[in-house]
């Protein structure tokens, strides 16, 4: 149960996610800088406070990754199963993995066959890809060119509630686009009535957990990523959030490609 948009190309990357989650599900913590192993990247990302896994984070060669649970029904004998992995580990797998430049893929070495259902986002100012998992066996892969990207997922009445988020990013995109404190406000949205299906989510028992953005400006030294997390069924103020981290982009060496100095 999520909403992301993605904008990329031009030398820039700008990564908004609404996080859905229960509301018993513990507590975000704020995003925090993880170091890289030596030869692979440090990356930057908020953390789901009981798994410790994550859903979006950026590494310091600028390539952002973000994660949507799927919802099939083989996942039903999966979720909760002891020995099946957290889903809010991909993230960092792929964030610790090096790329070249260019367009940003999910790495091929990475096996996803233990996980349940997701849809796993990657890219970087140039472009990047989505990688749709079925705990059923299938897997997809989309190439992400530079614009605009929507992909939302609901673990309740998919297809109407896709639909409908799909109809409000068309609209906030023929509106020209408007941004409040950097975040676009379709992921704000949510009309009286239309509370279950709005990107800004409200149910019984779930709802928007948070706003996570990653920033990558064109020519910037380092990227940025935003956290506002939400208390209960209350609104958030996009003027503040709850904490913003940066992590200095890596400067390529030519000679580790074997260029001249």
């Amino acid at each position: 149960m999520c909403t992301v948009t993605l904008r990329c190309g031009g030398g820039s990357l700008l990564l908004t996610m609404n996080r859905d989650e229960r509301y018993e599900r513990a507590s975000e913590s704020a995003p925090r800088r993880i170091p890289g192993e030596p030869g692979r990247p440090a990356w930057i990302a908020p953390f789901d406070g009981g798994t410790g896994g994550t859903w979006i984070g950026v590494n310091d060669r600028g390539v952002a990754a973000c994660l949507l649970n799927g919802y099939t029904d083989s996942d039903r004998d999966l979720i909760g199963r002891a020995g099946v992995p957290s889903r809010g580990s991909i993230v960092p797998r792929v964030l610790e993995e090096p790329q070249e430049p260019g367009p940003a893929r999910v790495p091929g070495p990475l096996d996803f066959s233990a996980y349940p259902s997701f849809t796993l986002l990657v890219a970087s100012a140039d472009g990047g890809e989505v990688v749709r998992w079925s705990s059923a066996g299938a897997v997809t892969r989309e190439p992400l060119g530079p614009g605009w990207h929507l992909l939302t997922s609901s673990s309740w009445s998919e297809p109407e509630v896709a639909a409908w988020r799909r109809r409000a990013f068309d609209s906030w995109r023929a509106s020209g686009q408007p941004l409040v404190h950097g975040i676009p406000t379709v992921h704000l949205l949510a009309p009286a009535g239309e509370e279950a299906s709005a990107p800004f989510m409200t149910r019984e028992k779930s709802g928007t957990r948070s706003i996570s953005q990653v920033r990558v400006a064109d020519g910037a030294p380092e990227a940025t990523l935003s956290w506002w997390p939400r208390t209960g069924k209350a609104a958030i103020d996009p003027g503040v959030p709850g904490a913003t981290i940066t992590i200095p982009m890596l400067v390529p060496d030519p000679d580790a490609s074997g260029g001249e100095a």
